[in-house]
């Protein structure tokens, strides 16, 4: 077995596609010294902007390049969604099982700015019943914002549901795709999507730095610049600039960041969704199997096809942080313990106090990395 086996993919994916590195180097070497919409040699680099802004807009189904916005990554994206939505009197609606991307900044606004906030009930195995919605809106509420899969429990929300109903009472509806973006399809359009935050360095198998967010049409209208600065454009006023994607967009961006996205999502469309989705959820389905027959507990949904490529557990005999160390120590296998900058999700499994040990799987995960993992986990558990 070749190690270490990197079972973290929730965090972040370890090993890009080889044609993305071949074209970070190649940039690097050749063309790295233009700086978009501060110089008149920036001809290539609003192409490359442009042409990223328009492969994510086609793979969420915004709609159009304008309307995507380049970011440092998901937590910067709900922050200024968040921000430049909601003001003091408003009623916000999210999850119990939301990452502090989504909690910390609804605190913040909860607490400094009287916005309100609903947590909407979530099973210890993190399934949500849409219907509870009805009850909980008020004539203030402006806006459900949820995660489309826990990064703890796995379990896959009904997003669909929950925003169509919202969007029948005239909620802004908003998506954290962070665990789902790279695997499973989404279309903004078919599932209400107003605000689709993503993040580039998990299946998206971009760069660490690269994020950003997609707005349904007029979108921009409703939200205010939350960060200003340098736009490159319309330099004379203090106001940031209204038109997209400037209003949203301030200081010099992430250039290798976006080109490792444009390249990436080529190679994702090449592969097929479908393709990574089988192979990932095979992968899951392999390892829950295994896991019946040790002792442990598996938060999330029992079933592969119900949940993301992240299977967290708990064992009696073991502290998690112990049990990930002497995963690591003795066998080489890298995963997360703790609670993963989501103790809603933990409160949700009854796991706030233990934490537990998170596997993850990615496009480049073996299934002899699943069966050397299982053995690992039956050997350390067996002493």
């Amino acid at each position: 077995m070749k190690q270490p086996v990197y079972l973290n993919h929730a965090a972040t994916s370890n090993h890009k596609f080889k044609k993305t590195v071949q074209t970070l180097c190649q940039y690097l070497e050749e063309n790295n010294t233009i700086n978009a919409n501060r110089g008149f040699q920036n001809r290539d680099e609003l192409n490359l902007i442009f042409e990223a802004r328009q492969a994510l807009a086609d793979f969420f189904h915004g709609p159009d390049a304008a309307h995507v916005l380049f970011t440092a990554n998901a937590t910067t994206s709900l922050n200024m969604i968040l921000n430049g939505l909601l003001r003091a009197g408003d009623h916000v609606l999210t999850t119990e099982v939301e990452h502090n991307a989504v909690a910390r900044p609804l605190h913040l606004l909860e607490t400094q700015q009287n916005v309100s906030v609903t947590y909407l009930h979530c099973e210890p195995d993190g399934t949500l019943d849409p219907k509870q919605i009805d009850a909980l809106i008020r004539p203030e509420t402006k806006v459900l914002v949820m995660s489309h899969a826990s990064n703890v429990l796995g379990t896959i929300l009904p997003v669909r549901e929950c925003f169509q109903l919202a969007k029948s009472y005239g909620i802004i509806t908003v998506l954290d795709s962070a665990q789902t973006a790279g695997f499973l399809p989404i279309d903004m359009e078919a599932m209400s999507i107003d605000v689709l935050a993503f993040t580039g360095h998990k299946s998206l198998m971009g760069l660490a730095g690269i994020g950003g967010f997609v707005l349904a049409k007029n979108m921009e209208k409703k939200i205010s610049p939350w960060m200003s600065g340098g736009t490159g454009s319309a330099s004379l006023s203090f106001e940031q600039p209204t038109f997209l994607p400037d209003k949203f967009e301030p200081g010099t961006m992430n250039t290798m960041g976006i080109l490792s996205l444009k390249s990436s999502l080529n190679s994702i469309n090449q592969l097929g969704l479908e393709k990574i989705r089988t192979h990932e959820r095979a992968l899951t389905k392999r390892f829950l199997k295994g896991l019946e027959e040790l002792p442990v507990r598996v938060l999330g949904c029992r079933e592969a096809i119900e949940r993301v490529p992240v299977v967290s557990i708990t064992a009696t005999a073991f502290d998690s942080g112990e049990l990930a160390q002497q995963l690591f120590d003795e066998y080489q296998i890298i995963t997360r313990s703790g609670l993963h900058c989501s103790p809603l999700a933990h409160q949700t499994a009854g796991t706030v106090k233990s934490g537990a040990v998170r596997f993850s799987f990615g496009w480049n995960t073996t299934m002899d990395e699943i069966d050397y993992t299982l053995k690992a986990l039956k050997e350390v558990l067996s002493e």
